[in-house]
Parts: C-alpha cells; structure tokens; sequence
C-alpha cells in the first residue's frame, strides 16, 4: 500500500495553480458556504488541502463549478448534478425527466406565498435557507426572488391586510440582511446610500381627467409595492457582495439635494418609482448633475427615465470590484508614502 507523504504532496501542490476558497468565490459567484455545502452534502468539487487544511482549488476544481452553475441555470436541482459530471455523454444524453427541477422553483415560491400569507417565520426562513445555502446567489436571485415579488404587488394590491403582509416581510427579510451583513468577520468593500424616489402627479391632463390615463391609484399602489419589494432583493444582493448599505427610505427630489456632498459613500442609489412628470424629470436631472456624491438609477422602473441614462446603474459586481480595487490601490500608496516617510525620518536621525 501507498504510504502518504505530506512532504510530497505538499510540493505537488505548490507546483500546481491553486486558489483560496475566496479568490475561488470571487470567481464563479459561489460564495464559500455554499462551496462547502456542495462539497459536504453532495461530494461536489473536492478541492486539495494544505498541510493545516486550508482548502486549494485547482482549476479542474474551477472548471467544475462552472458546469454546476451552467446545469443550475437549465434548472437541475445540485442534489441530481453529480451524474451529469460524471461523462460528458451522460450530459449530452440527459433527458426531460432530470430537467423537471423547473418545478423546484414554483414549488419554493408557492412556499414562500404560504409563509407570506399564514406569517410563518419559520418556514419563509427554512426556504431561503435551503435556497442560499445550496445556490449561487444570482440563480437564487433571478429564479426565486425576482420571480417571487413579480407576483406579489397583484397578490397584495387587493387585500386588507396588504400592508401588515409587506411590513412583516420587510422585517424578516431585513433580520437576514443583517445578518448577512456581517461579513462574517471581514471588511465591508463599498458603503453605499439607497434611496426611494416617490411617485409625483402632476396636474391632471384632460385624459386623466376623463378617467382615461392608464396610471391609476391602483397602478401607483402596485409601484410603491414593487420598489420596496425591489430594495428588499438589491439590499440582499449588496450584503452578498460585502457592500455596507445605508437604508435612507423615501426621498423627493428636494431632499435628495439636501444630501449633497454630506454624506461619506461611495454612491447613491436611487430606486425611482413610476410616473415621474417631464418637468420632475428635468428638476431630477439638475440635482444629479450638481451632486457630489456618485448617484445611479436602479430598480424596475429607472429604464423608463430615458432622459436620465447617462445615470444608469453599472452591473453591481463590477462596480463593487472596481471600487475595492481602487480602495486597495489607494491604501497601498498610503502605505509606500508612510515608509518612506518614516525612512526619511529615520536617516535624519542618524545624522544628528
């Protein structure tokens, strides 16, 4: 029998490109917890070890997790992913019945309707668990949680209890928030400021005025909903991304001038609801232009601000990276003008 030498193995693994289980995360947009999970529960993407047990991942390992996500994506359940990696005619022959996991994704949002109606902590939790735990946040984002609030502002808009539903969803989502928040020990990479920009009517056109406009109170209610319900999932996605978010609710225009140049982010993002007038616009347009903070639009209803585009959001990832770069980047300088500083200092002394 072999014996195992960690001399060897450790050389072997020196040679070899390998990656922290971070790095790895910031690559595939698999958070560590759920790479653990896979490779715990369901012997996925087996990385090497370090002597002490740090996890090393190879690019085969990499490789790997890009297949899962791709098999993700066409709605495989990670419990039935291993077979198809096991050849790659398994995957090419892979018929209907292993893509039945579509149905996984309208049976957790019929969950989460339930937990929603019957106020059931527990189980809203254990399906948001189950569902971030096991994947990527992305595909949990597109096929849950965007999937899920498309639904709710009509499920909600007739009902009574409409805004006892929203307020305690808006608690419970904002419990995970912060715990997500945490970072789990590790620096914040962004600070941003969220604000909500309220639906205005302006006077009333003839056609509103008979009855005709399509922007009704139940349109506006249905807008609201969707822009909380939107910031619920962005401030989620933000606490993925390691961004520490301050939650400034809902500002008019007015206000938001107010802001300027007080306060210490790296952005503004500003969640517009529908019906903004032409002159809100243009009054909108003038307080983005004199801001010193940087400000984007985002959220369902920013690509119907065609005049402002110039103040889209970028892809939140990108951004987010950008931005700890150039903090890293500006962090090493500081460090370089500190040396040589001190160095200076240090020879000045030894003339005396």
């Amino acid at each position: 029998m072999k014996q195992h030498d960690p001399k060897v193995e450790a050389e072997h693994l020196e040679s070899r490109e390998l990656l922290p289980i971070g790095e790895v995360s910031l690559l595939t947009g698999v958070n560590a917890v759920t790479l653990r999970a896979w490779q715990r529960r369901f012997g996925l993407v087996i990385p090497a070890r370090t002597p002490k047990g740090h996890r090393l991942y190879t690019p085969e390992n990499i490789q790997q997790i890009h297949e899962i996500n791709a098999w993700l994506a066409k709605g495989v359940a990670i419990s039935k992913v291993k077979p198809l990696l096991m050849s790659s005619a398994l995957a090419t022959e892979v018929d209907s019945t292993a893509l039945q996991e579509g149905d996984l994704w309208h049976e957790q949002i019929t969950g989460l309707n339930g937990a929603l109606f019957e106020l059931d902590q527990q189980k809203l939790h254990q399906i948001f668990d189950e569902a971030l735990g096991l994947y990527p946040f992305q595909l949990v984002k597109q096929k849950l949680l965007q999937a899920w609030m498309a639904q709710l502002p009509a499920l909600l808009e007739p009902r009574l209890d409409a805004e006892l539903l929203l307020a305690w969803l808006e608690s419970e989502l904002a419990s995970r928030i912060g715990g997500r928040a945490s970072f789990a020990g590790q620096a914040s990479l962004a600070q941003i400021g969220v604000v909500c920009l309220p639906s205005v009517l302006g006077p009333k056109t003839a056609e509103q005025q008979s009855g005709q406009s399509n922007m009704t109170h139940s349109n506006i209610m249905n807008s609201s909903i969707t822009n909380r319900l939107y910031s619920l999932v962005l401030r989620l996605e933000l606490a993925e991304l390691r961004v520490s978010v301050i939650n400034l609710g809902v500002l008019d225009i007015t206000s938001l001038g107010l802001i300027n140049n007080r306060l210490k982010v790296d952005a503004l993002l500003l969640l517009p609801e529908a019906n903004h007038p032409p002159s809100k616009i243009f009054e909108l347009q003038s307080v983005l232009e004199q801001m010193q903070e940087t400000c984007y639009l985002i959220g369902p209803f920013a690509p119907t601000l065609t005049a402002l585009s110039a103040f889209m959001a970028p892809d939140l990832a990108e951004w987010v990276n950008q931005v700890s770069a150039a903090k890293e980047q500006h962090r090493k300088q500081q460090r370089k003008q500190k040396n040589a500083a001190e160095a200076q200092q240090g020879g000045q002394a030894d003339e005396r």
